[in-house]
């Protein structure tokens, strides 16, 4: 009876775990609201006073209605991956020179988007007669206000996370620009045992405007043969800001002197930024353990042809004492050998 009553209990215990699992992984499907934009990154090129009309879409693929609210800020990047941050709750001293979002005019702060919709957001960029030529980097995003149609709130984490939105403007204003890019830092190791070798460096925008560096890592050895060659990673880098790279170049099995060559290129006009280093690849440690191996076989060899000798020598020594002794019993005896 016992028995029974412990079965029914785990049994019920175990129907609501369940029930509260799945129940806690509707609640958690549910907060999360997914949110697409198109086009997700924008580039204009406008000259100074010059206003036009642009299109930024808000996809709500869920199957609930959402609102919200549509806004304007500048945008930073910051660090070597190049995340975007967004201005709107950051005290940061931002020049005027890459400031944009006062340019850019909006139909309207508040939309709703029902389940499956999209919601259309013509907006208007406006430059200033007295901008000057260079980028303007401004972010346009819709961020929900934490209700959906059916009135349930949304959990706050999931809603920081996923019911905003964002598309990047980039604003190109026409006219003269410097641009002025440099390799900040190139690192490659001064010497290694094995390869292949690991390569990173950084490239940092001086300029007006946004570049993408375009080039190649080449390695070439001692004879000035190509090695190996990679491609570098295409990364906006924006004003006054440098992005980091990664990279690895040979094979495992090297030997002598390698020279890493950067070579790219950037901008309108094709600018360059170079960088060069030198690596020693030399497995020091199997050299030694490869000399040491054929040092232990020589004298093995010659400890083995030492004794061989010796036990010949002493072999040779005991023949030639044993023939003098047999030589001295001969004569010994000589006079009581029977005559012939």
């Amino acid at each position: 009876m016992n028995i029974k009553k412990t079965a029914t209990i785990i049994t019920l215990l175990l129907v609501s775990s369940l029930f509260v699992l799945l129940s806690s992984r509707d609640a958690l499907a549910q907060s999360s609201i997914p949110l697409v934009v198109a086009p997700a990154r924008t580039q204009v090129n406008l000259d100074p006073g010059e206003s036009e009309n642009f299109i930024i879409k808000f996809f709500n693929e869920s199957t609930t209605s959402i609102a919200g609210s549509i806004n304007v800020v500048d945008f930073i990047v910051t660090g070597k991956e190049g995340k975007p941050v967004l201005l709107d709750n950051i005290d940061y001293p931002l020049s005027n020179q890459y400031s944009g979002a006062s340019w850019v005019k909006l139909p309207y702060e508040k939309a709703s988007i029902a389940a499956g919709d999209v919601v259309k957001v013509n907006y208007k960029v406006s430059v200033p007669k007295t901008a000057k030529p260079g980028g303007r980097y401004v972010a346009i995003y819709f961020e929900s206000d934490g209700q959906i149609s059916n009135n349930i709130q949304i959990d706050q984490q999931a809603s920081s996370t996923t019911s905003r939105i964002v598309g990047l403007l980039y604003i190109r204003v026409k006219g003269p620009i410097t641009e002025s890019a440099f390799v900040d830092v190139f690192n490659v190791p001064v010497f290694m045992q094995f390869g292949p070798v690991p390569i990173s460096f950084e490239i940092f925008n001086k300029g007006d405007y946004h570049i993408t560096p375009t080039g190649a890592l080449t390695l070439t050895n001692w004879f000035n043969k190509k090695v190996d060659q990679v491609i570098i990673e295409d990364k906006n880098i924006f004003p006054d800001t440098k992005r980091g790279y990664e990279e690895k170049l040979g094979g495992t099995w090297m030997f002598g002197k390698y020279t890493v060559d950067l070579k790219t290129t950037y901008g309108e006009t094709g600018k360059v930024a170079n960088a060069s280093q030198t690596v020693w690849v030399v497995p020091v440690l199997l050299i030694l353990a490869i000399i040491l191996t054929i040092t232990i076989i020589i004298l093995g060899i010659f400890l083995v042809n030492k004794r061989l000798k010796a036990k010949q020598v002493a072999l040779e020594t005991k023949l030639e004492k044993e023939i003098s002794e047999v030589e001295a019993l001969k004569n010994k005896f000589k006079d009581q050998l029977p005559k012939k």
